[in-house]
């Protein structure tokens, strides 16, 4: 077996081929256009595995990978640097690195979305731009409305509040520049409102989509988020390697007999974590044992870990529903339940 490290760039990347032994077989930069790359991977001597550092690019070039090699992986860059040499970085060094390490077995990778879920997953990610790009609007147009002295406050998205700028008091030289924000912002909230029914129709008959609804606090947009980031429920062994997966379980630092939790990991999926705190709040309303849980640990750790914790136990409610396949459910006491009734993850 040969193995093939691949540092990706957006116009060429740099392969390192060696053997079973660690012998070099082949090392150069290769323009990242599809035909040349086809050939390159013919020339690879088989049967070869490929690892590439999972960079915004990755794509294109596992679909290309995976029709030559026994094998594709998506190395982990963030825990990849712990391999990495500290005084010298080059691309050939590190394509060596990624064969070397994919070779000896340690390579750290990351899952490998089918095509369906990339795409589900790039739909969102343009619903999340859309609301970014809104907010900056709104925040312009009220910065230029607190510059002429109207103060303006009011939520900006709906007809209402853009209906009720008064242009009386706003001197005709900004009255263009104000319609043009209006403008802008309309278009945003048809676009948005065009979305979710898009994604509606596209996902109703999806049943984990169906049974992630039955959730507090988690709408059509939040379900279908959680699935595509999760993925696939089967490659986590238990609820605490899904805790970890997204950024919910504190790093913990031990050594002899000291042992102390620090900061949440950065080495997680940052949209799942996003989402699951920026709901916790609707979880809290609607389960009177995780709002009492939420006030305890609010008074001894703070808000934020509290809110954290609610978010863990948001989770733990996910991780059923999917391993599962059934909708979520209460029982007389406002508890999460399973067939088995297993305690919520706490802090």
């Amino acid at each position: 077996m040969n193995y093939v490290g691949v540092d990706l760039h957006k116009e060429r990347s740099w392969f390192y081929v060696m053997d079973e032994n660690g012998k070099r077989i082949s090392s150069k930069s290769i323009s990242n256009k599809i035909g040349i790359l086809k050939e390159y991977f013919e020339s690879i001597p088989k049967p070869f595995t490929l690892a590439v550092e999972a960079t915004y690019n990755w794509y294109f070039f596992v679909d290309l990978a995976e029709k030559y090699a026994d094998k594709v992986y998506l190395a982990n860059s963030y825990e990849l640097k712990a391999f990495a040499k500290r005084n010298k970085k080059t691309d050939k060094i590190d394509a060596k690195l990624i064969a070397d390490v994919l070779r000896k077995g340690y390579l750290p990778s990351v899952h490998i979305a089918d095509k369906k879920t990339r795409e589900l997953k790039e739909s969102l990610r343009y619903r999340m731009n859309l609301i970014k790009d809104r907010s900056k609007t709104i925040f312009r147009l009220k910065a230029l409305l607190d510059k002429l002295g109207l103060q303006a406050t009011g939520d900006f998205t709906t007809n209402k509040a853009l209906g009720n700028i008064d242009f009386t008091v706003i001197p005709a030289g900004y009255h263009s520049l104000v319609k043009k924000y209006i403008e802008q912002l309309e278009w945003y909230r048809e676009r948005i409102y065009g979305y979710y029914k898009d994604l509606e129709k596209r996902l109703s008959a999806d049943q984990d989509i169906i049974n992630l609804i039955s959730i507090p606090g988690i709408s059509f947009f939040s379900a279908a988020l959680i699935k595509t980031e999760i993925a696939d429920i089967s490659r986590f062994k238990n609820f605490n390697s899904l805790c970890s997966y997204a950024g919910l379980a504190p790093r913990v630092h031990q050594s002899a007999n000291t042992s102390r939790n620090g900061p949440l990991s950065r080495n997680r999926c940052k949209n799942l974590q996003w989402i699951l705190i920026e709901n916790a709040i609707h979880f809290i309303h609607a389960m009177p044992n995780i709002a009492k849980k939420h006030e305890q640990i609010k008074k001894r750790k703070g808000y934020n870990t509290a809110k954290v914790a609610t978010a863990r136990d948001m989770l733990k409610a996910v991780y059923h529903v999917l391993k599962e396949k059934r909708p979520f459910f209460i029982n007389e006491n406002s508890l999460i339940r399973t067939h088995a009734a297993p305690a919520l993850c706490g802090v």
